[in-house]
């Protein structure tokens, strides 16, 4: 039986990680830095996984696992002496701690199986953190261990393409969406051919950087435009035709910028872009997919960094400026970052807003579109 190592045992490291590797027969080993989640999934003896898949819900059991804090003592290293792989769905800011942490892991790994290699798979949404993270894993280890480290382990980025969720990162009951596979940037220095949904490619950190704009673009656009038409969710204001004309403008506007910007067939976005529906899935909230504005409106970022590459290669923009104008119209009360968008288009006027969170001159053509956007949402009364 092969072992996945799981570092990070939250709501994707049980709703994705594990449970995909448990379906294909695979041992799990999970250390977390906090202990409650551990202790948790000890107490249960068993975590519960709802997959929604396109043509059916599966409702999963999952018990052959072994969970293990970062403990002092290192209770884990057995476990990671076992290894095949290792999976790392953490958030960027703790990549730091769990390759110090795992040194010494790494020191033993090298002393018992100097011949054997290793694949690391990390999970995140952030780009071109891999060197950085490479250096935590490295810097505490001996000189030896380092050149083992170099000839025999990669650490490979990925993107993740499927909802997962669960009331607390404790929590035992979660549901997960299962309809697009996990793009890891290869080679690998380890066979997971008979894992489900684990997809090596290359042109990862590219693919990257089109899933901000291709489909995390389109998904804020339904979110703005749809606060503005009252609704709640985004299954709402995709049933909403005047939304979903316009966001499909922009989907198709963001594609033909993407194809002039990046050396990327049409396919290749397609297979990014397709989410299939799912059987069975939960309404997504509006609250949820625009929260933020502040970060969501900014330079380089899904709107506006689709907007500048229309831009930069004589694309029309004018769609994705309605989704982006919508982002200044999103006053949701309980979002503070939007009050504060409201606080300054009502002290410095919407021009000069605008141009500060996108981060564009006043006089620059993708500030006066999406300034001329927003003016037309408020005549027809949607921005008040």
């Amino acid at each position: 039986m092969k072992n996945v190592f799981i570092v990070g045992a939250g709501r994707l490291g049980k709703g994705f990680v594990a449970e995909t590797f448990d379906n294909a027969g695979w041992k799990i080993t999970f250390l977390d830095k906090d202990s409650k989640v551990a202790e948790e999934l000890e107490k249960q003896g068993c975590f519960h996984v709802k997959v929604h898949r396109v043509e059916e819900i599966q409702n999963r059991t999952i018990t052959n696992f072994k969970a293990f804090t970062c403990d002092s003592g290192y209770s884990c290293m057995e476990a990671f002496l076992e290894t095949d792989l290792i999976v790392l769905p953490l958030y960027p800011e703790d990549f730091k701690d769990a390759g110090h942490y795992l040194s010494k892991c790494f020191e033993k790994f090298y002393e018992v199986h100097p011949e054997r290699k290793l694949t690391l798979i990390c999970i995140t949404n952030k780009n071109y953190e891999i060197p950085k993270y490479e250096t935590y894993f490295k810097e505490l280890l001996s000189d030896e261990a380092q050149t083992w480290f170099d000839k025999n382990v990669v650490i490979r980025d990925s993107i993740i393409r499927r909802a997962t969720d669960a009331e607390s990162n404790y929590a035992t009951d979660i549901d997960t969406v299962a309809v697009n596979s996990l793009l890891i940037q290869g080679p690998v220095n380890n066979d997971f051919s008979d894992v489900e949904w684990m997809e090596v490619v290359d042109k990862v950190e590219m693919l990257k950087d089109i899933k901000v704009t291709a489909v995390n673009g389109p998904h804020a656009s339904y979110a703005f435009l749809g606060y503005l038409r009252g609704w709640k969710t985004i299954e709402e204001a995709e049933e909403d035709s005047w939304v979903a004309e316009i966001v499909e403008k922009a989907r198709e506007e963001i594609t033909e910028g993407v194809l002039k910007e990046y050396p990327v067939t049409p396919e290749e976005v397609h297979n990014l872009v397709y989410f299939a529906p799912a059987k069975g899935v939960l309404p997504d909230s509006i609250h949820r997919v625009a929260f933020d504005p502040v970060r969501k409106v900014s330079k380089g970022d899904r709107l506006t960094g689709a907007a500048y590459v229309n831009w930069k290669h004589g694309v029309p923009f004018d769609n994705i400026a309605i989704g982006l104008a919508a982002g200044f119209g999103y006053a949701d009360p309980d979002d503070e970052n939007a009050q504060i968008i409201q606080k300054d288009i009502k002290t410095l006027g919407i021009k000069k807003t605008i141009s500060k969170y996108i981060d564009f001159p006043e006089d620059h053509i993708i500030t006066e579109t999406v300034l001329k956007q927003y003016n037309m949402l408020c005549e027809q009364g949607l921005i008040k």
